[in-house]
């Protein structure tokens, strides 16, 4: 499976909202929508770096029994912080997206996911794609492990019972673990993680990015 994640550290150096803590909402769209390009994420308007012309997107193609499966078990893999999941549009409420789509429209086959993720605060959009991933459980973790990613600037770790671990299947007690982890590329080697330092504490990074002071 192939994912893509076009990420950068840092801020181009525009503000474009308002940068006062709101809880954290995260939105799992299922109905697919149009989005259209722009220079930067915005779930409430739909636009996104993303797709390079205007793009009317499919549903999830999965069926009812496989979407519940998936959104409970997002949910559970989101207890530990505090984070809004509703599968109803937020509309302008700040709020980060996942659209759960058919495939990936760049041609590279088995692409899972792509998104933007950068280290600002943002209205960020994560694209899911059904027809490359098998099973809910893959799926689920995908979502969740993607998401914190671009909450809390995380990167992969070497620990099979983290969510932020990149191999499937390894563990089914998976949760983000409050202890200090070292950060690992798709290959599982050790490096520098992806906004500075070795180590990450995922719970913690997780928990400060969608807890309101």
């Amino acid at each position: 499976m192939l994912v893509v994640t076009l990420a950068a550290c840092g801020n181009s150096g525009e503000t474009f909202f308002d940068a006062r803590c709101e809880p954290a909402v995260l939105y799992l769209n299922r109905t697919g929508a149009t989005y259209q390009y722009g220079g930067f994420d915005d779930s409430s308007a739909n636009f996104t770096p993303i797709v390079d012309v205007e793009r009317t997107l499919a549903p999830w193609p999965h069926d009812d029994i496989d979407w519940a499966s998936l959104t409970s078990c997002i949910r559970a893999g989101l207890a530990q912080v505090p984070v809004t999941v509703t599968e109803v549009d937020p509309g302008p409420t700040k709020h980060t997206e996942i659209v759960f789509t058919t495939s990936y429209w760049g041609g590279q086959a088995g692409t899972t996911m792509i998104t933007s993720a950068g280290c600002r605060d943002n209205y960020e959009v994560i694209f899911m794609f059904g027809n490359a991933l098998p099973t809910y459980a893959r799926a689920c973790h995908l979502a969740v492990r993607t998401y914190a990613q671009i909450t809390a600037n995380l990167d992969l770790v070497g620990d099979c019972e983290d969510f932020m671990n990149n191999q499937l299947d390894c563990s089914e007690m998976r949760t983000f673990k409050d202890a200090d982890a070292a950060c690992v590329d798709d290959a599982d080697v050790p490096t520098e993680c992806r906004c500075g330092g070795a180590t990450q504490n995922t719970y913690q990074a997780l928990l400060a990015a969608t807890t309101c002071p």
